[in-house]
């Protein structure tokens, strides 16, 4: 019992041992892609759309070789929301959301722009909207806007690449920090 104790101590004090993370069976991968024509991002966990991005299905979409850790669509791990998605042709671009209230407000106020495509490409978890912080096990991904006409985001879980990009001058969008607000929380991997 005593061994238990001292080792339960050196746990805590040193983040020696593993805690439980969100199993890999709830998991799998958004994959970006970037089209250099439209200068746009765009994020898919759907393997049918990775694989036609990849074959040139719909032309001119590389992959960037960034990607990120989702949970996997209809899982119903907990603390998870799902994430919406929204297609404009008319600006060739998807806007995502894992905040239910932000993709009914988009559907009511951008009918006429953005069409709805799903109401669960991926699931996410919600980042606390005061403070931006993530749940245990997760990882803050940000949500970076162009602000021109053609209206494009790009969505992120690497710091370096909101650093990057918002001197490119994109508007970061979220919740918390107003210098680094969150979008959603996505495994830590």
């Amino acid at each position: 019992m005593r061994f238990r104790n001292v080792l339960g101590a050196l746990c805590a004090a040193f983040s020696l041992c593993a805690t439980a993370a969100i199993p890999a069976t709830e998991q799998t991968t958004a994959v970006e892609f970037y089209n250099a024509t439209l200068d746009h991002y765009f994020i898919t966990a759907e393997a049918k759309e990775v694989s036609d991005l990849d074959t040139g299905v719909h032309a001119g979409w590389a992959r960037t070789g960034y990607k990120f850790a989702v949970i996997k669509a209809g899982s119903t791990y907990a603390g998870t929301s799902p994430v919406c998605r929204f297609y404009s042709p008319t600006l060739d671009s998807h806007f995502y959301s894992a905040k239910p209230s932000e993709c009914d407000d988009v559907k009511t106020k951008f009918a006429q722009t953005w069409q709805f495509e799903s109401s669960e490409v991926y699931r996410a978890f919600l980042v606390d909207p005061t403070t931006g912080a993530c749940p245990a096990d997760t990882t803050a991904t940000y949500r970076l806007y162009n602000k021109r006409a053609d209206a494009n985001h790009r969505y992120s879980d690497q710091l370096a690449v909101f650093v990057y990009m918002t001197g490119k001058g994109y508007q970061p969008e979220g919740y918390g920090s107003p210098t680094t607000p969150v979008a959603f929380c996505t495994p830590s991997g």
